[in-house]
Formats: C-alpha cells, structure tokens, sequence
C-alpha cells in the first residue's frame, strides 16, 4: 500500500466521523419532537421513531458513515483512524454547548481529555518500528479471506456479549431510583449498549466492505455479516435514541464513541486478523491505549450534579395593627398590617375607621412662644 492509499483512506475516516455526527446531531433534533420511548415498548417507540422524516434521514447519514468508515479500513488499520475520532470530539463540544446548551462538568472534561489521550496513544502504536517501513507496519493481512471463512462461533463470541451487555445494563444497572435523594442519570449505560452494538455493526460492516474490495461480493449473503450488521445496527440505533431523548448528547455520543472504537479494535483483531505491533514498546502503547479507554469511561459521573439550592427569603413579622399616638396633625392614624412577601396593605382590605366612640381625642395646644403643651385632665 503506497502513500496516497495511505492518504485517501484517512480522509474517508475522518470524513466519516463528521458524517456521524450530523447523523447525531439529527437523532438528537428528532427524539426532542416525538413522545416518549423506551425499551419496554420497542413496537411503540420503533414506529415513533419511523413516523419521524428528520430521524429516517438521520439513519441515511449514519448508513453513508458506516459506507465511508469501512471503505477507510480496507486499507487502514483501526488504530490509524483513531486520531480522526479524537479530534473530532472538540466538535462534539462546540455542537453540544452552542446548539442545544450544554455545559460539561469538570469531570466530564477530565474524561474527554483521557478519550483524546487514549485514542492518540494508541495510534501512536502503528508506528513504524526500527528498521520497518509504513506500509509494512500498516499492513493487514488477507482480511476478504478471513471474513468469507469466518465461522459462526467467532461470529458469536462478539455477537453475543455486544447484546447481552446492552441488555444487563439497560435493565439491571440503569434503573432509576424513585426517591427523595433520586438523582437523574447521565446515559453512561445507553452510551456503553448503543456503543458495542455499534461497534459490532461497524465489524461486521468491515468484513463486507473487505471482501466487496477483495472481488467477493457473491458469497457475502452466505456469511454472518449482513444479517448480524442489520441486527446490530437497528438495536444500536434505538437504544442511542432512548439514551438521546433522556440525556446530554454530548455525553451520551462521547462514550458510544469511545466504547464502539475499541470494541472494533479488539473484535477486529479477533474476527479479521488486525495487526498488532511486535516491538515490546509499541504494544504497550496499544495497550495503555485500550486502558485509556476504559479509564475513560469509568471517568465519566453516572449522575447528574446537583443544582445549588435556591436561597429562602425569611418572612418579616408581622407588625401589630393598632392606633399609633397623635402627630402634629392631632389626629389618629391606623398602623398598616404587613404581610411577608407582599404590601403594606393587602388588596382588598377595607379603608381604616375612625377610633372607637367615646375614645377622647386630646389635641395638643400650641402657644405663640412654639413649645407645645397638653391641657391638664379634669
């Protein structure tokens, strides 16, 4: 493989990570117009989501990505693409908090910076070790071979646990707690299902697109992949739907992100013989790699924080209503009752009376020389 393969295949990569996120972007827009779904009713929410024009354009988009994406990797090993997935994540954060108002916590930060982190390292794996050449570390195996001779129970062994885990994790783990104390969840559990469903999808995907380029295309029907992509790909599909309409997209992409590339990576090297670096410090990198990721996700706060309560406003006493003495004016003034929170004077209150009868009104008696004195009583 030359140099400008090289080239054109990381340009459909990164290509076809833009292309997801719009598709994204769209899934996100169309579950915030439609009633609710869930996975307790999939016939319901399935023809919510089809009745949806923006959500069926959504899935067109995402099937152009997987068409770029597996074009990328008939050339291109897993790991070299990566780079496009974790630069592209800063446009994630600008879509999220520009377009629909999202601000990621601190520790959100922290684990998008590991996601970056990890997927960098790993690329920096495919370098070329000493004494080897680019071409020689990115080569792949006879990878349409593999894919037409793949067996069922390879086929199972990453089949199996990408539903299983959606599975445990959307019914046993991420239930919400009703209660005082509840806490609304931030999706960590629909990023990781939707992910490795995804990631499956985008296996399997490969596979077809490798034995597409390796003159096969008529014993693809005869193998797994078709049916195990479409399999994949509506249950992926609909569980990041659920976790969109009920969570941030920025977290709910990021993890589907980082969750679906490394379930490639390591399926890939399982189904289709994805090469793995020999010198002892290029493996490690591959490996600090794949634990970046996980630490990535273990990064990421399952609940959403807690807003800072409202200050309460403290009631004033009420003042006692009665007959204050007499001014200057000589005349008796009613005080005015307050009410906490409102006027002086309640709307609606009658007009003060006069003082009760037979209440002597004593007037002051101001002399020429301005000293003011009261007349004696009796």
């Amino acid at each position: 493989m030359n140099s400008t393969e090289i080239a054109w295949a990381a340009v459909l990569a990164c290509t076809a990570q833009a292309v997801y996120f719009i598709a994204f972007v769209l899934f996100k827009t169309a579950v915030g117009r439609i009633g609710p779904i869930g996975g307790r009713r999939p016939l319901h929410g399935a023809a919510l989501l089809l009745r949806s024009p923006r959500w069926v354009a959504g899935v067109g988009v995402i099937l152009a990505g997987f068409a770029l994406f597996a074009g990328g990797l008939i050339g291109l090993p897993v790991v070299a693409a990566l780079p496009a997935y974790g630069l592209s994540l800063a446009l994630l954060l600008v879509v999220g908090m520009s377009g629909f108002g999202e601000r990621p916590t601190s520790r959100e930060w922290l684990a998008v910076a590991i996601t970056v982190a990890a997927m960098i390292t790993a690329a920096l794996s495919v370098l070329p070790a000493r004494g080897e050449t680019l071409a020689a570390a990115l080569h792949r195996p006879d990878g349409a071979a593999a894919a037409q001779a793949l067996p069922l129970w390879k086929a199972g062994l990453v089949f199996v646990p990408s539903l299983g885990l959606p599975l445990w994790m959307f019914f046993v783990r991420d239930r919400p707690v009703a209660g005082r104390h509840a806490r609304p969840i931030t999706g960590i559990a629909y990023g990781l299902g939707a992910g490795v469903l995804l990631g499956a999808t985008e296996v399997f995907g490969q596979g077809m697109a490798m034995m597409l380029a390796g003159h096969r295309g008529a014993a693809v029907l005869a193998t797994p992949h078709p049916y195990l992509f479409v399999l994949a790909g509506v249950l992926g599909l609909g569980l990041l739907s659920i976790g969109l309409q009920r969570c941030r997209l920025t977290i709910i992409v990021t993890v589907v992100t980082v969750t679906a590339k490394t379930h490639l990576l390591l399926s890939a090297t399982l189904l289709y013989g994805e090469p793995w670096p020999h010198a002892p410090a290029l493996f490690l990198l591959r490996v600090a790699g794949v634990l970046f990721a996980v630490l990535a996700l273990l990064a990421f706060p399952r609940h959403e924080q807690r807003s800072a309560p409202r200050p309460v406003r403290r009631a004033e006493p009420a003042r006692q209503v009665g007959w204050t003495a007499p001014g200057g004016t000589g005349r008796y003034a009613r005080t005015p009752a307050r009410f906490p929170d409102g006027p002086s004077v309640r709307p609606g209150t009658p007009p003060a009376s006069p003082p009760p009868a037979g209440w002597p009104i004593v007037r002051p008696v101001q002399p020429p020389d301005g000293q003011v004195r009261f007349p004696a009583n009796g």
